[in-house]
Order: C-alpha cells, then structure tokens, then sequence
C-alpha cells in the first residue's frame, strides 16, 4: 500500500496559489494540481489554526478531541493549549500503533512531542527552549551544517519594515525546510508530514495588497510587495519540488491547508456590545467605575499601542516579562472588572466565540443548564441581529451558530456556545476584553487579512485518480483517508470520510470498532513556557 507525504501550507489558499500556479510563479504545484485532483477543502467552525490541526490529527470534530482555540477559556481567565490538551489519538500515533514509521516536522500543537514509531519535530506553540523533538537531540547533528533551527517568526510586522518582514519569513521557510529534507533523507518513514507557518503570518499582514477592493490598498506598494510576497511562497514550492525529487515506489502526495484567507477590515469589541446590550456587567465599585470612565474617554490598549508603534517599540514589547505587562494590562478595563453575579455571557477568542456564564461550568456561572441556558443562547443572537456596519449600516452578523451544531461528543461543553460569522470574517473580535472604547474598530495591528472557511487540497500520486474535482472535502476526511491510502483500517469514531472519489484503487473501506479511549492525563506547559507562547501569539495578534 501507499506510502504518503503531506505537505501543510499554513493558510494555504486557492485565491492565491491557483492563480500562481497558473503562472508558472509555483511550477511544482502546478505539476501536482495538473497531475492530480485539486480543489477547496472545509475547515473547523471558527477556521482557527489551533482546532484546524487537530481536526485534521484525529479525523474528529473538536467535540471529541478537545481543542477549540489556542486557549481554553473560564469566566475570562484562560490556560494555553498544547499537544496533551488533544483528547484523542492522532494519525500519527494509529500508524505507530500499525507498525508503520512516521515522521512529523513543524505542525502546531504537537508540543510537548510525543513518542512515535519514528520521530517528530513540534510546530506552532513551542516554547524557544522546550525540547522540541523526539527523540530528543534528533536536530543536533545537523545544527552547524543548518544553523539553529527556528521554532517562530522573530520579525512583527509594521508599515515600513516589510524588507525585514519578508527576509525573515524567507529565512524561517529555509531553515525549516532544510531540515525537513535532511530529515526525509536521513530517517526511515512511511508517512511523512511537514509544515509551513510563514504563509500564514505573510497573509495576516500582507493581504491588503494582493487585495486592490482593501481599504488599505496601496496600487504602488502592492506593486513592490507582491513580488515579496510571491517569493515566500515560491521557497515552498522549491522545497516542495526538492521533496518529490526524492521521492521513489508506490507514494502519494497530500499538499493541504488548516484554513483559507481573506480580507480583514474591522475589529469588534463584542464585550463592549454585550455590556451594552445588559447581557454582561461591571462591578459597582469606584475604581471600576474610574476605569471604565477612563476607558470611555479613550485610556485604551490601542491608544497605548499606537503611542508604542509611533516611537518603534512595538517589537521590544515582548522583551517585558509578563507579569510586568500584566500589571500594566491590569491598569484598564479588563475581565477583572466584570461582575460574574451578574453576567449571562461574554467573548472570548479572535474570531467570534461567545460563552453563556453556565453554572457548573464555569467558576462563578449563574444560568441554568437546560431552558435558561436556551433562552440566554437565543437571547445573545438576537442582540447581535441589531450590531451595524459601521459604513454601510447593514447587519454585521452574518451568522450565529450554535455550538451544538459545530461540535458533538464528551469534550463538546468545553467549547463556545455561539460562534458569531461576522460579515463574512472580513471582521474578527477582539480577542480579549476590549481594544478601545468603540463597538466596531479598525484592526490596531498591521494585520489587513484573515482566515476563511476554505483552505486547499491537493492529491497527487499512486493513490489517486488524475483529473477528479475535489468538492465537499473536509479536513476531517483526510486522516480516514490517509489510512485507507496505507492499507489500514479506519476507526470508527472518526467524523471524517474517505474520500473515495479521489482515490484510483477501488478497494472497500475497512472500519474498526474502537471502544471509547481512555486519554492520558493532560499536561499544562510550565509558568516560562506558558508566558512565552502568549507572548508569540499576542505578537501574531491572536490574543490581542
């Protein structure tokens, strides 16, 4: 049976790549797209990179492994997520589990590593000094030859540094993909996956010129930064193109996207509505007042932060211990101000999430499970019906999804219970409390794009059928389907399909009963490893 790689572009999109591709700007994906089949592929609702992997690890919906964002949310405080926080086994760890030598390079939320029949290399989430890789010490022979490898961007993004920008984006696809090849050259495997993050942070900030209908489109920087931009995607394509070439016997290639990209204009602060609406409330106390007060008249995060990117601090921010920030943080209005006695619900989480304030669950919940619980969810979505545009005056909501119609299973009360679409994600919430005193903001950041709800795949190889239209794909299909590709069978717990259609090999789907799996224990990341990783997503405007 086949043995397969899959490449994961990070945010990878079809409005981009196809076009590119086209071209001849990405002549090994135009290969593999003419080749093979090719089409959009549905993320995770929000299509967030933290329950995207996971989704796509497990063949599961979020309900059943347990990862709903990059944080995990109670009464406005929060933990991080890592590795241990995924509830149920994953793609890698079936095949070891088969006998099958599996290699695992870059992919979020596979810190602290895992042993596997192979080895792995953790992604997004990894603190700088955490040990990275198992087996342990499996980089250090290639360290003088590759140089250090790079666990994260360390350029933020900011109107006038994109030459630095993109040089460092460069060099962190170069470095990662340097070792990936060693690797793949080096190391026995039968499944191989490797990961590319530095597409997903260029999008988030340089959207705004591939995008001429942006508000902040610049027709004479686009022209000096597209061609910056293309080249990042280029070096993964080279690489990906350096990884065929080393390719031999009965393979199949999966190149695949956690989500897609889009325009990004404004920033809600839903808190901010939901106070206003009643649904969430202050403390009555005089500082809370004063604070409130203060923030009303504009002593905001975001007047701080442009004050901070005037003078060009902006990338020495993260040099400041947490705790420090913390105090300063604790200085505006914030969660610490609201009165849970009160409150029926609040957000938290950058794309849309709202969370009932449900006893039992959370630490200081005040609605009733059942008909309380329905009306307060019901009343939510409603209040949000009357949020406006602040332009064109119309609905900004498009959608408020409940969360039983994303996620189903024992980990499925842990997650939001509205997910709110607004204005085709071409808006976001901020992540936390409040960036500054209006409903509906500009993004304070540099951050001109999004994610969306379809991302790419692409199928090429020995297992598959040249010339078939990918449609209705999930990215929970492609782990049922990487197991029927090796000849194995497939849990029957998965959510996800295989994707038959797709396949050249008639052969039946074999299922396996699998009784319900008793997860090991989860492990929280220690003080220093938890601050770094908040730090690096704050810096990457995924916290605010």
């Amino acid at each position: 049976m086949s043995r397969v790689l899959v490449v994961g572009i990070d945010g990878g999109t079809l409005d981009l790549i196809r076009p590119w591709a086209e071209q001849g700007y990405l002549p090994h994906l135009a290969r593999l797209m003419d080749e093979g089949a090719w089409g959009p592929l549905e993320s995770t609702i929000p299509p967030v990179t933290s329950p995207a992997w996971p989704t796509f690890a497990t063949g599961k919906n979020p309900g059943k492994h347990g990862v709903f964002d990059f944080i995990r949310p109670s009464g406005g405080e929060f933990e991080m997520v890592n590795a241990t926080s995924i509830r149920s086994r994953t793609l890698w760890q079936i095949l070891s589990d088969a006998g099958r030598r599996v290699g695992v390079v870059n992919v979020p939320v596979t810190y602290p590593p895992t042993p596997v029949n192979g080895f792995m290399v953790s992604g997004m989430l990894s603190p700088h000094a955490g040990r990275i890789t198992y087996p342990d010490g499996l980089l250090e022979p290639y360290r003088d030859e590759l140089g250090p490898y790079r666990v994260a961007p360390s350029v933020q993004y900011k109107k006038g540094n994109e030459e630095t920008f993109i040089a460092d984006l460069l060099d962190l696809v170069e470095r990662r993909g340097r070792y990936a090849l060693r690797l793949m050259e080096d190391q026995p495997w039968d499944f191989l996956m490797v990961h590319f993050q530095a597409t997903d942070v260029l999008q988030h900030a340089f959207w705004k010129f591939v995008d001429p209908t942006h508000p902040r489109h610049d027709p004479e920087a686009a022209a000096r930064f597209i061609p910056k931009m293309r080249q990042v995607f280029q070096r993964v394509d080279g690489f990906i193109g350096q990884m065929l070439e080393r390719l031999d016997g009965d393979m199949t290639v999966v190149v695949m996207s956690d989500h897609g990209f889009g325009p990004l204009h404004w920033v809600v602060n839903l808190n901010l509505f939901l106070l206003e609406a009643g649904l969430l409330r202050l403390k009555r106390d005089p500082l809370t007042w004063l604070r409130s007060s203060l923030f009303r008249a504009g002593l905001t995060p975001a007047s701080v932060w442009h004050l901070i990117e005037r003078v060009g601090l902006q990338n020495y921010v993260w040099l400041i211990s947490k705790s420090t920030r913390n105090k300063v943080v604790s200085k505006f209005l914030s969660f610490d101000d609201v009165d849970w006695s009160r409150t029926v619900a609040y957000s938290i989480g950058h794309v849309g999430q709202v969370y009932i304030n449900l006893k039992g669950r959370e630490p200081h919940g005040i609605v009733e499970p059942g008909a309380e619980y329905e009306a307060a969810r019901k009343r939510v979505a409603e209040v949000l019906g009357e949020l406006r545009h602040p332009e064109t005056g119309r609905p900004l909501v498009d959608r408020g999804i409940p969360g039983d119609q994303v996620a189903h299973g024992p980990y499925a009360h842990r997650g939001p219970d509205l997910h709110v679409v607004f204005d085709g994600y071409r808006a976001i919430a901020f992540p936390l409390f409040a960036t500054d005193s209006r409903l509906v903001t500009r993004q304070i950041r540099g951050d001109s794009g999004c994610h969306r709800l379809h991302g790419l795949l692409i199928a090429w190889g020995a297992g598959v059928r040249p010339g078939q239209a990918v449609e209705g794909a999930r990215i929970l299909d492609l782990a049922p389907t990487i197991l029927h590709l090796m000849g194995l069978p497939v849990p029957d717990d998965m959510d996800g399909k295989v994707l038959t259609s797709l396949l050249s090999s008639d052969r039946p789907v074999v299922y396996e009963h699998v009784d319900r799996e008793a997860a090991a224990a989860e492990e929280g990341l220690s003080a220093e490893e938890s601050a770094e990783v908040e730090d690096r997503l704050r810096a990457l405007g995924y916290l605010g």
